[in-house]
């Protein structure tokens, strides 16, 4: 799959998590798409049926499952731990929001005076390290010089230190053979990673659920959900419009389904995050101003626009600009292809080319995309999620991290 060309990757990514959430995957925007009838597409859904409904693909699901059934028993939960480790992590690929949860809760856990360090992966990089913004420090630059797109963007928007690593036991040591003292560690992902030991867990969990409750490569979930030991916390995330039952089954067979309320010692709903737009000059300066998609649609009335989506969900940000009226033209490069892009430098800017020539009049991209990107020749602006973490959560952080009691 590393010798295919991204534009095949990116396909091939969407046609799976349309067979893992058959009900989940539509879009009412203009995205840019291929024929369905190509030898290519067909290609592609012969491949996904191989890996989701044929019996390859459950013989694998099953294995998958049993290993990672007898893995997690090895995992250490250690309420004594200093300082404390907070994984926040999901039991699906294909992404759930996490870096957005993880930089609200650093966000809060800062501001409540407690020095806070971050743990993330570098897939996507090809450096591992400590991640340290400045104050001249550009994301472009980190971006360009190897830092992933994940921890480039933790770094940017959390101001705390980053410690990047494949293995997150790796950069937990690396973290803990600093100079600087912490109160508390995040975990950007690593609910799978068992040598990682951890004083807290928080399962997240977005609208799509579970999907069709298979592990992989025949679903989405990267551990089977029976016999799992609860979470602490368990959020929910909510999309706008939509709220999800704390008694929706976590699972979407009918067979032994699993109510999300027993997969945590805590549950709460995780409201849609805000949604806010900014220049792209001034998010990288960090300024505050900003606007919300109403406003931006007002602003840019009658424009037509290209949008940059590498995220794991991009039809839902494409339905959104639908409902407001949007003229977009998508592209959907793939979750995490800093590196392609990086090794390809000339593909945005034909990108772009493109667009101009076909009469587009400005670029809307991700914040996760806008860190891999340099000046475009249009103007630029910036999607920017803001959660606002759950206080009752940061309170339960706040007092692990200073070792005062639990409620």
């Amino acid at each position: 799959m590393d010798s295919l060309p991204k534009s095949v990757k990116a396909r091939f990514e969407q046609a799976l998590l349309a067979a893992w959430y058959p009900s989940h995957i539509a879009s009412t925007s203009r995205i840019r798409q291929d024929s369905e009838v190509d030898p290519l597409s067909l290609a592609i859904k012969g491949l996904v049926w191989l890996l989701t409904q044929s019996w390859f693909g459950l013989i694998a699901a099953r294995l998958v499952a049993e290993l990672a059934a007898r893995r997690r028993g090895r995992r250490i939960i250690n309420r004594e731990q200093r300082p404390p480790v907070v994984v926040i992590g999901n039991l699906v690929a294909g992404g759930s929001g996490k870096t957005p949860l993880v930089i609200a809760l650093a966000k809060d856990l800062s501001e409540r005076g407690l020095k806070v360090a971050i743990l993330c992966s570098d897939y996507g990089g090809r450096r591992k390290g400590h991640l340290q913004a400045s104050g001249d420090w550009q994301g472009v630059e980190a971006w360009h010089s190897g830092w992933s797109d994940e921890a480039t963007l933790l770094s940017m928007q959390s101001a705390c230190p980053v410690f990047v690593d494949s293995d997150r036991s790796a950069a937990l040591a690396l973290c803990l053979s600093t100079q600087s003292h912490f109160d508390i560690i995040l975990s950007d992902d690593g609910l799978q990673h068992h040598r990682l030991e951890r004083t807290f867990e928080i399962l997240l969990i977005d609208q799509r659920g579970f999907g069709n409750g298979k592990c992989l490569p025949a679903g989405p979930l990267r551990e089977p959900l029976d016999g799992r030991q609860v979470a602490d916390w368990v959020l929910v995330r909510e999309h706008a419009g939509q709220t999800v039952s704390s008694n929706a089954p976590a699972q979407n067979d009918n067979t032994n389904p699993i109510r999300i309320t027993a997969l945590g010692r805590c549950y709460q709903a995780l409201p849609a995050p805000m949604l806010r737009v900014m220049a792209r000059s001034d998010w990288l300066i960090g300024s505050s101003e900003s606007m919300t998609l109403a406003q931006f649609a007002q602003e840019l009335a009658g424009k037509k626009l290209l949008g940059i989506a590498g995220i794991a969900q991009p039809q839902v940000l494409a339905a959104s600009f639908a409902q407001l009226g949007f003229e977009v033209e998508w592209i959907f490069p793939g979750d995490h292809r800093a590196a392609e892009l990086e090794a390809n430098l000339n593909a945005p800017r034909r990108d772009v080319e493109a667009a101009s020539g076909s009469g587009k009049d400005a670029i809307v991209m991700t914040a996760k995309d806008a860190v891999k990107y340099g000046e475009l020749g249009l103007p630029v602006f910036v999607l920017v999620q803001t959660l606002i973490a759950p206080e009752p959560l940061c309170i339960e952080l706040e007092r692990i991290a200073r070792g005062q009691p639990t409620a």
